[in-house]
């Protein structure tokens, strides 16, 4: 998968929460509710079958699936990965529109 594409489906998932109803959960919360019980560290593809596991919403599990070949960690590494393309794909608010 090359990177426009996978910056791609982050977008197209930031999208998705933000149309969904009610404030979603921050990405920290929710990959700690779909990582719960995993032992560190672990690759994207470990951290995809825990999430599964915990039956975590598709686009977490999509997420996860963008993640590069690398052993993450934490919890808080894998979100601050995703963080970082998060950031690099979503406009951010300039501080005089906040």
């Amino acid at each position: 998968m090359n990177d426009d594409m996978t910056r791609e489906r982050l977008a197209q998932g930031v999208s998705e929460l933000e149309s969904r109803g009610g404030p979603p959960l921050p990405l920290a919360e929710s990959l700690h509710k779909a990582l719960d019980g995993a032992v560190f560290p672990l690759s994207a593809r470990q951290l995809t079958w825990v999430a599964r596991e915990n039956e975590a919403p598709a686009l977490v599990l999509s997420l996860l699936g963008s993640l590069p070949r690398a052993s993450f960690g934490s919890v808080d590494a894998v979100a601050r990965a995703l963080e970082g393309d998060l950031e690099a794909t979503v406009p951010q608010q300039s501080a005089s529109s906040r």
